[in-house]
């Protein structure tokens, strides 16, 4: 029988991070006396409340150092949009492995290598140092996956399972970023598999991943959980249950449990602590607030919520509450559209995502004052483009540095390597 830890951060959150591990037979054991360590947080963006918290990465990082580790490594990829030095820059994370003497390791900046999706026919980039770290049966460093407890408008939760989505290189996540989602991301669980998984829940994020700054009171609650254990998907399994959510209700765990990638099973695995306080079931769709003269025209055979259709809102919401982004124009999203309908739009257009391109754009190009194109499932580098000309945000405001020392990031990302597609 799997076994999960559910522990009360009370005070010490050192202690709390320990007992965590204590079920298992204490730090000591789980690293087994391996002297390196990888730990991949979820550092999606800069924005308040949308990355492992710092404390928390802060409590891994001594407490791993206090049992032996002596190589720390912190590792992610970022949203599209952005770029990782980016977020480590302009948030706490970087100040804490600089503290903690860990080596950050930017994804977006790593070269890469093809692997194949299992059962999927699908090849893909990941880095290489991912491949060769934990792409094998056998491996010599420790990987923790510490994501943040969060519900998630296109994947229900984000937790360990969707947390590993940030190891595929951007210009590949963007592609079948659609219904296909789901299954891409159990595929990724099947083929690198975690040492352990500690789900960062001092709060919950909720009404989508992405909490505009401005509301985001509204879309947290401090929970002060941590949840952990060797096997993700048990532990994911725990933590969709804090968030009100059955491994039923979450299509990527559910596909997961069927491909027998761990326990998906609530009733077979051995919970070590109490669940009984999280009785909430908290909204993972976004908030219902919209610029009110924006038009959006969705297709009528499909309309992806994981890809075109929630990605796009998702954007067109912060820059509205966060930034006062103005309105005045239209989105096309997904297909089947009402031909007549088309030929009908006047002024600026955006076109999010493949489908709304490849049918709309022949019927609108001579009609439309401006038409701007997303041109995949999931392109947010260019989503955030379009948009910040449409509502007239300055992109460089985007994140709480200045524009002069984000060009200067931007320079040293791009001269090691940076694949990251920038939304400016």
């Amino acid at each position: 029988m799997a076994k999960v830890a559910v522990v009360d951060v009370k005070q010490e959150l050192s202690q709390a991070v320990e007992d965590v591990f204590a079920p298992f037979g204490g730090v000591g054991q789980v690293l087994a006396g391996r002297k390196r360590a990888f730990i991949k947080v979820n550092a999606i963006d800069c924005r308040p409340e949308t990355y492992t918290s710092p404390a928390v990465l802060d409590t891994v990082l001594k407490v791993l150092r206090k049992y032996g580790v002596e190589d720390l490594n912190v590792m992610e990829n970022c949203t599209q949009g952005n770029f990782t030095r980016m977020v480590f820059a302009a948030t706490d994370l970087g100040k804490v492995c600089r503290q903690n003497k860990a080596k950050i390791i930017y994804l977006d900046e790593q070269p890469v290598a093809e692997m194949e999706l299992p059962g999927l026919g699908e090849r893909v980039r990941f880095p290489r140092l991912i491949i060769e770290e934990f792409g094998g049966q056998a491996r010599e460093a420790f990987y923790l996956n510490v994501p943040r407890l969060k519900a998630h408008s296109m994947s229900v939760v984000t937790l360990g399972t969707k947390n590993q989505l940030g190891l595929m290189d951007q210009l590949d996540r963007m592609k079948n970023h659609n219904f296909n989602l789901h299954a891409r991301l159990a595929a990724i669980a099947q083929i690198f598999r975690p040492d352990f998984t500690l789900i960062d829940g001092v709060k919950a994020v909720f009404y989508g991943h992405y909490p505009p700054a401005s509301v985001v009171d509204r879309c947290t609650e401090t929970l002060n959980v941590l949840v952990g254990g060797p096997d993700m998907l048990a532990v994911d399994t725990v933590g969709a249950k804090i968030l009100g959510y059955a491994v039923d209700e979450v299509p990527h765990l559910a596909l997961a449990r069927e491909q027998g990638w761990g326990c998906g099973r609530l009733e077979e695995i051995e919970v070590i602590g109490d669940l009984s306080r999280f009785t909430k079931k908290y909204p993972y769709h976004l908030l219902p607030e919209f610029p009110p003269d924006v038009k959006i025209i969705k297709g009528g055979e499909r309309c992806c919520p994981e890809g075109c259709e929630l990605n796009t809102k998702a954007v067109l919401q912060f820059l509205y509450l966060d930034h006062q982004g103005k309105g005045g124009f239209t989105i096309l999203m997904g297909k089947g559209f009402d031909r007549e309908q088309l030929k009908a739009l006047r002024g600026p257009v955006l076109l999010a995502g493949k489908c709304a391109a490849q049918e709309a754009l022949p019927i609108i190009q001579n009609n439309c004052s401006k038409i701007y194109t997303s041109a995949e499932c999931n392109d947010l580098a260019s989503t955030i483009k379009a948009l910040t000309k449409l509502m007239k945000v300055n992109p460089l405001k985007l994140v709480p540095v200045s524009p002069i020392r984000s060009l200067v990031l931007l320079a040293l990302a791009k001269l090691h390597g940076s694949r990251a597609r920038v939304g400016m």
